[in-house]
């Protein structure tokens, strides 16, 4: 595969997109193994942006130190594109069979790279990480994958993003702004007629303010998670979940330190143990950990402590292209390495052989002390979830 391909269309991000996107980057080691664990990573980006070739989501460190598995990056389509909730279209969640093509793609063809079919996990962060709880609900007979790893996101994620745009007036905007206002056909016909770069135009301009995001048909995204769980829909593949500590901080725009409380525990640390808790209810394999470190390489600013996305140059080894690692810091980055390597190993067991048992309903495993002590503890959970209980009502969709 080429290394990189165009970014989906999307707003939010610089650099070039194009319509020919739908791409993926292999990492895997020049030494000759075969049957190696694959890791297929979803970027994440409010289902509006992200790309494969961000700098610090390119896993080349972390391959070349391990030399023991494979890393893919699918691209998937995005905001219009991948979620048009067109009136005119009998699939909307092309985004998400986006990502599915991909995984039977790979099924079919990773072992020419030196992977194993039969061990792949997925992998995402953020609207990745919705993305891969969302593929587990949608493909609960036939995974394909052995393992689900969601780094801050799962499906009650989603339930704020999730489009119930069933009259398809966002689309109808768009088509009205070209002049192809007229029935769900034509709508579509004339559109497909546009180019991509004046819809995405027209989206990062005037249409800033419309919203394309995973829609509720019941078949690929769901509309009650809750139930779905209660009536044990759901892959019975093993999955880790997780969190950052300050995730908010980075996400609250400028706004005061209870905003970005506020979306820390709404939208990132509160869905986790709602997850969590229902997966070990219905006897499922669980990990659940909670990231807290702050590098100052890799932070903006010092007061944002572990941000949302904060974990990812750890895992991925990319670091160091902030500025040089602290000690500590490097033996973090590599505890957290061969932490997400085992579970791509083994998703069932993997993880306790490196001392991180299965959750159960009163523990987590913290990684990277505040006070850069430890490099990771088992902590009690009440030490985080109390703060949660009022938030749990919020995702009883």
């Amino acid at each position: 595969m080429s290394p990189f391909g165009q970014f989906a269309p999307e707003t939010l991000i610089a650099g070039g997109t194009s319509e020919d996107c739908l791409t993926l980057s292999i990492w895997a080691p020049n030494n000759g193994k075969t049957d190696l664990p694959v890791l297929i990573w979803i970027y994440g980006g409010e289902f509006t942006s992200g790309g494969t070739d961000t700098p610090a989501w390119i896993p080349s460190q972390w391959i070349q130190r391990s030399q023991e598995h494979i890393v893919v990056s699918i691209q998937y389509r995005l905001n219009l594109f991948g979620f048009p909730a067109a009136r005119g279209l009998s699939e909307q969640n092309l985004g998400i069979l986006d990502q599915r093509a991909a995984v039977e793609w790979l099924q079919q063809n990773i072992a020419q790279f030196g992977g194993d079919p039969d061990q792949m996990v997925l992998w995402g962060q953020s609207a990745g990480a919705g993305s891969v709880d969302i593929l587990n609900f949608a493909y609960p007979d036939d995974p394909i994958v052995q393992g689900f790893a969601a780094d801050s996101g799962s499906v009650f994620l989603t339930v704020s993003t999730r489009s119930t745009d069933v009259a398809g007036t966002n689309f109808s905007t768009v088509a009205d702004n070209f002049n192809c206002t007229g029935s769900a056909a034509h709508e579509l016909a004339c559109l497909r007629q546009v180019s991509a770069t004046d819809l995405t135009d027209f989206l990062g301009a005037g249409g800033m303010s419309l919203t394309f995001a995973p829609f509720i048909d019941d078949k690929v995204v769901f509309n009650n998670y809750t139930a779905r769980y209660l009536g044990g829909h759901l892959s019975s593949k093993p999955a880790l979940f997780g969190s950052n500590l300050n995730e908010g901080t980075i996400l609250a725009g400028g706004q005061d330190d209870a905003m970005a409380e506020a979306i820390t525990l709404s939208g990132f640390q509160c869905p986790v143990p709602y997850s969590t808790r229902y997966r070990q209810s219905l006897g499922l394999t669980t990990y659940r950990y909670q990231y807290r470190g702050n590098f100052t390489n890799i932070s903006p600013s010092p007061g944002l402590g572990a941000y949302h996305t904060s974990e990812l140059p750890m895992i991925f080894g990319t670091s160091t292209i902030f500025g040089a690692d602290t000690k500590f810091e490097t033996a973090v980055s590599e505890k957290m390495q061969d932490l997400w390597l085992a579970f791509a190993k083994d998703p069932a067991s993997g993880l306790q052989e490196q001392g991180w048992p299965k959750s159960t309903s009163n523990e987590f495993l913290m990684l990277a002390s505040s006070n850069k002590t430890q490099v990771s503890a088992l902590l009690a959970d009440d030490t985080i979830d109390d703060e949660c209980t009022s938030y749990y009502s919020s995702y009883l969709v």
